[in-house]
């Protein structure tokens, strides 16, 4: 039957406190793991009974700081660099002299995220959100455990041979998180005889080399970024943030005796904040990515000798352009560190031969940026394989050429033993 108005009013209060609930949420200082969160989403709310107003605890009111502003425009030669305004490289002309612009809530940011005032407001805003939504606790289990139902807890994903091993990860009913797992390999197939329980290894000779369950125990919050084992496979190097700050830090873990390093800044006990982390041709040497200010990916650098109580940090590459995202990959053959820059539109690729890390720090570009043209880089038989868009396909189209710096003159569509182009960047089929 169609809601009544006064049934249809307590619809839309109903559906404003899931909104609020949402909102509220962002600032949420206790981190629950992801997959033990129950999915939040817009349906159909039924009429129910609202609170009496003795059930309703106060909204936090954050107080206003009137005084305090930021500043848009031309910094003074004493300008306090700390203080936030206008990018010195945006692309609009900086206001001379500056404009200050009411902050009153600025107090609210704090970094550190040590702020006692600012964290018991937050508290105070979390409270506030589950009394009002309270009344739909009974809905978000029954959601929880119908979406849970669906699901195939104690699993595992397919194996990938690396260095005589076969890799993989695991899942487990009640656990939160991924176990990295791998297996002696004795031949170039497998096949999978296991019973479907937790306790039953997937492989003959699992190995559970780094458990995120143990590694996030009596912690708020962990996320675990790359794993990467080392190319002799004695090491693993992976990214884990504790904090939920996308700050992650990079550890070293020996497979053989369980020592696990967390790398520090050189020269600092400060802990190494990195985004990416590759291995280079041995296991004494790394690369890691840096961000700026605003969490861009932009800077790499490479770490020889991380095991040694003076480790040296080299920077070989970095975007200043922060309309591009950074990112770095080995190439499938191990020969090659990629440091890859792009935006929406346009993207450029440089390398680094590994066989020459030790005393090579200067990469080379595969091909300049050209506005609108986008290009990905993979290495194989002394060639690049490059997907692009070059010359406005709608489509990617697949190309190669000589494994060569500058090489855009020499990019030619890759053919079948015809002379058919795979992959010409048309409408007929898409790379993608």
């Amino acid at each position: 039957t169609t809601p009544q108005p006064k049934q249809k009013t307590t619809m839309f209060k109903s559906a404003a406190l899931v909104l609020l609930s949402r909102s509220s949420h962002s600032f949420l200082i206790h981190h629950t793991p992801r997959r033990s969160l129950p999915l939040l989403c817009i349906h159909k709310m039924s009429t129910q009974t609202e609170a009496t107003q003795n059930d309703v605890i106060s909204p936090p009111v954050a107080r206003r700081v009137e005084e305090k502003v930021c500043f848009a425009g031309v910094g003074p030669a004493d300008w306090d660099e700390k203080m936030p305004r206008q990018s010195n490289d945006s692309p609009e002309k900086l206001l001379d002299p500056p404009v200050a612009i009411p902050d009153p809530y600025g107090w609210l940011r704090d970094d550190t995220r040590e702020n006692k005032e600012i964290l018991d407001y937050l508290r105070a805003e979390n409270e506030y959100s589950q009394s009002m939504t309270t009344h739909l606790k009974g809905l978000q289990d029954s959601l929880y455990d119908e979406f849970l139902s669906s699901i195939q807890e104690t699993d595992y994903t397919t194996p990938r041979s690396r260095e005589g091993f076969w890799y993989y990860t695991r899942t487990f009913k009640g656990e939160s998180y991924s176990a990295y797992c791998r297996a002696p390999k004795t031949s170039d197939t497998f096949s999978i005889n296991w019973d479907g329980t937790k306790e039953s290894p997937i492989m003959p000779g699992e190995e559970v080399y780094l458990n995120v369950n143990e590694l996030a125990k009596d912690k708020s919050y962990c996320s675990v970024g790359r794993v990467k084992p080392s190319p002799s496979q004695t090491y693993i190097a992976y990214a884990v943030d504790f904090s939920g700050d996308e700050k992650y830090e990079m550890h070293v873990r020996n497979l053989e005796t369980g020592e696990d390093v967390a790398l520090t800044e050189v020269g600092s006990d400060d802990l190494l904040e990195i985004d990416g982390l590759l291995w280079g041709k041995d296991d004494d040497t790394l690369y890691y990515m840096t961000m700026d200010v605003f969490h861009r990916p932009y800077r790499l650098y490479q770490r020889k000798d991380w095991k040694s109580d003076a480790p040296t940090d080299t920077l070989l590459k970095e975007e200043l352009d922060d309309l591009f995202w950074c990112s770095s990959y080995k190439s499938l053959d191990g020969k090659y560190i990629f440091f890859d820059t792009a935006s929406k539109e346009t993207s450029e690729v440089w390398y680094l031969s590994t066989e020459d890390e030790s005393s090579v720090t200067e990469m080379k570009c595969v091909a300049k940026r050209r506005n609108k043209v986008l290009y990905e880089v993979e290495h194989g038989d002394d060639s690049w394989y490059v997907w692009t868009n070059v010359d406005g396909s709608p489509n990617m189209k697949l190309m190669s050429s000589p494994a060569t710096a500058d090489s855009a003159s020499n990019w030619e569509l890759v053919v079948d033993t015809n002379g058919t182009p795979l992959f010409d960047g048309s409408l007929a089929k898409s790379l993608d």
